[in-house]
């Protein structure tokens, strides 16, 4: 069953080229939609279409997900020429990602980081790809993930800078106060994030006054 979602949660008509997700195990292409929650949809708007979910496609070649996908060797290699992917990843631990948010992500306006460390340590925070954040916590990653802990954190890159009341009941949250309230929940948990973003809350963002 698809959940419903209303409308001023989801990004719709997008478009994919082949190179982002699959559908029943073929890569797809054509109009999407995506939810606030990062899962994506067929069709142009949750009222176009069959509205089956999208699977993302890993962004390295050789991951085990890619593999076990009904894909075969002639289109990983279309993937890869069109994404420019190899498989000449690190092995034996996670690799460091710096992300790009695209105007997607801020026509969303937010986009979701991800983080690891080794467990009980406080520092050696590493951001890391949603890829590589899914292979440790589905137990496909290359290295030992047992001694991996992992976090997300939902990222505001829009708005105004701090909580702004527009009306008497109504207030529009703040990038610096969301992003800041979210890491510090995160770090009661996730020990050494909170000195990882060192203060700043305002990264990749689009503000307005």
């Amino acid at each position: 069953m698809i959940r419903y979602y209303p409308s001023f949660r989801v990004v719709t008509n997008l478009n994919t080229g082949g190179t982002e997700f699959t559908l029943d195990g073929k890569p797809y292409s054509g109009k999407y939609y995506e939810a606030y929650d990062g899962r994506v949809f067929s069709g142009a708007t949750p009222e176009s279409g069959q509205n089956k979910e999208l699977k993302r496609i890993p962004k390295y070649i050789t991951a085990p997900g890619l593999d076990s996908m009904n894909i075969s060797d002639t289109q990983k290699k279309d993937i890869a020429s069109k994404t420019g992917l190899n498989s000449n990843r690190i092995s034996g631990k996670p690799n460091s990602f710096y992300p790009k948010p695209t105007e997607a992500d801020y026509k969303r306006g937010y986009l979701i980081r991800y983080f690891t460390k080794k467990e009980n340590e406080k520092g050696f925070v590493i951001e890391i790809s949603s890829d590589e954040y899914n292979s440790i916590v589905n137990g496909t990653a290359d290295y030992d993930i047992t001694i991996y802990q992992t976090v997300q954190i939902l990222w505001k890159i829009t708005g105004p800078l701090r909580n702004t009341r527009t009306s008497q009941y109504n207030v529009t949250a703040g990038i610096i106060d969301t992003n800041e309230r979210l890491v510090e929940s995160a770090n009661k948990t996730f020990l050494g994030i909170k000195d990882f973003i060192d203060g700043d809350y305002i990264k990749f963002a689009r503000h307005t006054m």
